[in-house]
């Protein structure tokens, strides 16, 4: 507040307008609906005039718009940078920021009759959260904790407030601007609005005691466009993450051990690194090629915040891997008594193993805890798939000769269809 008031950003005015007690803020009437309702609360708004303190946002009118024009992925996904343009271009006008005679609140610093308002110094907290308990409470010490934050992440119907107002507040106090600012959607429930009239809101809680953390995650990166609407079907969710984890992922791992334990005595035959190389094997190099393709895009993918096509990536290694072993049929050339078809069978487990472990590693940010299961089973240490290093881990070769493998055991059990109650709010 005192670098904003110094910039001359903060003066005193009378506020006369229409005012939303659930939104905490004026609006204008052009917004609201029939008989001055507030679309979000479905209450009248009131008049309401006061004297407060002023931030001059309309300084910052063009310094914004030119700001937006010039870093097209400040704003994301693309409608949400456009509607913020929008705003921006169609006039800014300058809001107060303290309110008269509360009794609770942070006093402004010059004129301790009124005290700032929420949207104010709420905002400040992304800043001021830097700092743990032993630090100097100031501005320089949280900024110099990790100051400018990469992503910014809020939803969409606060847009307004952390993709305009936030930022010009920042330029105000000359303090540098987040990286990027996500708008996520809204989820509905099996097709419906949430609400608790309607008995149909989710708990986030009790879904992730039911059926895990890592399986949540996975369906809401997976399956929701990330920055989008999306909607939570319990039935799909299930049937997603078991297609994906448990049976393109888990189930691979799992007969590709036990073979391995049955005509190997669970010890690798040849390393990973020798493999992919020989044009005799073609579907051998193909799955090489595919995990080296994959995990690029992969990269791009969860650089860009764009989760369902980084999961989708690093699954195209898991479902051409299934392919593979079903074509070769390693079961049956084990069986054989000519020397090439076995090797062809151990060239196959070995390969269908390290692009298991690829797959591991390209999910590693969304299950956790199944790639840490997989990087066990093919014997790493319990606690090596985390703080993996990607741009070594998500190279083909990792797996060496001769290491002996444990006895398998599912990474990700098969999800069983809870009772709705179990994941509704009461």
């Amino acid at each position: 507040m005192e670098r904003v008031w110094d910039n001359g950003d903060i003066y005193k005015s009378v506020y006369e307008g229409l005012y939303c007690t659930g939104c905490e803020e004026y609006k204008d009437e052009k917004d609201l609906l029939e008989g001055l309702v507030c679309p979000s609360h479905l209450k009248p708004c009131s008049d309401r005039k006061e004297e407060n303190y002023f931030f001059a946002l309309s300084k910052y009118q063009q310094k914004l718009e030119a700001f937006l024009e010039d870093n097209p992925d400040f704003v994301l996904p693309q409608e949400r940078r456009n509607e913020v343009l929008g705003w921006v271009k169609s006039g800014l006008r300058d809001f107060s920021v303290s309110r008269a005679n509360n009794p609770w609140g942070i006093p402004v610093p010059r004129d301790e009759s009124q005290t700032i308002y929420v949207w104010f110094d709420a905002l400040l907290g992304y800043v001021s959260a830097l700092l743990e308990d032993a630090d100097t409470p100031d501005l320089d010490t949280a900024l110099a904790k990790g100051w400018p934050a990469d992503v910014h992440i809020i939803g969409k119907d606060i847009l307004r407030f952390h993709a305009v107002y936030w930022p010009a507040m920042l330029m105000s106090a000359g303090v540098p601007l987040p990286k990027r600012v996500i708008g996520h959607g809204f989820l509905t429930k099996d097709g419906m609005k949430m609400g608790k009239s309607l008995g149909n809101t989710l708990d986030p809680v009790a879904l992730v005691n039911t059926y895990g953390a890592d399986a949540v995650r996975y369906y809401f990166l997976k399956a929701v466009d990330f920055g989008r609407d999306g909607d939570f079907s319990e039935q799909r969710f299930v049937e997603i993450v078991n297609a994906d984890l448990a049976n393109s992922l888990g189930n691979l791992l799992n007969r590709s051990l036990n073979l391995l334990k049955k005509n190997c005595g669970g010890v690798l035959p040849i390393s990973a690194a020798d493999l992919g190389r020989d044009e005799a094997y073609a579907e051998e190099m193909q799955l090489r090629r595919v995990s080296a393709s994959a995990t690029e895009n992969a990269f791009t993918s969860y650089a860009d915040l764009d989760f369902m096509s980084a999961c989708n990536e690093v699954m195209r290694i898991s479902n051409i891997a299934n392919m593979y072993i079903d074509r070769v049929a390693p079961w049956k050339k084990f069986k054989s008594d000519d020397m090439v078809e076995v090797r062809e069978a151990e060239r196959c487990i070995v390969s269908v193993l390290e692009g298991s472990r690829i797959v591991a590693a390209g999910l590693s940010p969304v299950v956790p805890e199944v790639s840490m299961k997989i990087y066990e089973a093919l014997g790493f240490a319990a606690d090596y798939a985390s703080g993996l290093d990607w741009e070594k881990e998500m190279r083909w070769g990792k797996l060496p000769a001769g290491i002996v493998l444990g006895k398998p055991k599912p990474v990700f059990p098969r999800l069983e269809l809870a009772v709705r109650e179990a994941v509704a709010v009461p």
